[in-house]
């Protein structure tokens, strides 16, 4: 299961940079095309598309890394029992608002599927809001796996509120 996991991380962050990267080149060349005179209406639709991805899938890979900010100055002060409790609101309220944006954006995948974009008329909408329950799937799994990791673990030093990333 860890080298399925593994292999699911490298490939979500293959494919992030990969569609940041086109991202830019569609840009760049969108704007060259379109100073030389011969502009591609798509250019951007695409770049849009792509940044869309790349973002929240860059979400997912910030949050895994737990690269995200916090503001903890109050939580390290309270004794261990405090830290997990507050640790168990957080992450339900994340858990609740990461099944939120699944659930919802699952819905406006599907009502954006006729919606084209104005340079792209073969490209449905659809394609940039499904970038929203796919990520925040990725993301559940993620969270799943820091709150197993988190609760399994015995030794205060290995708190989330110690300051030590993983």
């Amino acid at each position: 299961m860890t080298r399925v996991y593994r292999a699911m991380c490298s490939a979500e962050m293959f494919v992030a940079v990969l569609f940041l990267v086109t991202s830019v080149v569609a840009m760049c060349v969108s704007a060259i095309l379109r100073t030389l005179g011969h502009p591609i209406a798509w250019g951007l639709d695409i770049a849009l598309m792509l940044f869309s991805w790349s973002t929240f899938l860059g979400a997912d890979i910030a949050f895994r890394k737990r690269a995200l900010v916090k503001v903890d100055m109050l939580v390290k002060i309270l004794p261990q029992e405090g830290q997990k409790a507050i640790d168990v609101c957080v992450y339900f309220f994340m858990l609740a608002a990461i099944v939120f944006l699944i659930v919802m954006g699952t819905r406006l995948a599907i009502v954006s599927r006729a919606r084209v974009f104005p340079g792209a008329t073969w490209l449905s909408y659809s394609w940039v809001t499904a970038s929203v329950p796919v990520s925040m799937t990725l993301m559940l799994i993620s969270a799943l796996k820091q709150i197993y990791e988190n609760f399994s673990r015995k030794t205060p030093a290995d708190s989330p509120h110690t300051g030590e990333e993983a």
